[in-house]
């Protein structure tokens, strides 16, 4: 049996890993409503609102990550 997951990893965090059930074919249509809009951009948005964006740097309080961008 194989697995498929997905996990978005940057320098502000990780998303918790996005597992596909058994099964499942994945295809663009499925990808983009089920995968993409109610599972991993939901993640992504949760590592990101612990963060501050301006066009000149990010500051992450919780994990006291400061970038230029």
């Amino acid at each position: 049996m194989s697995v498929m997951g997905s996990v978005a990893v940057s320098q502000v965090g990780m998303t918790e890993v996005i597992l596909v059930n058994h099964g499942v074919k994945v295809i663009g249509q499925y990808y983009c409503d089920v995968l993409l809009s109610q599972q991993m951009l939901p993640a992504i948005k949760r590592v990101a609102e612990r963060c501050l964006f301006t066009e000149e740097y990010v500051a992450c309080g919780e994990i006291g990550h400061f970038g230029v961008l």
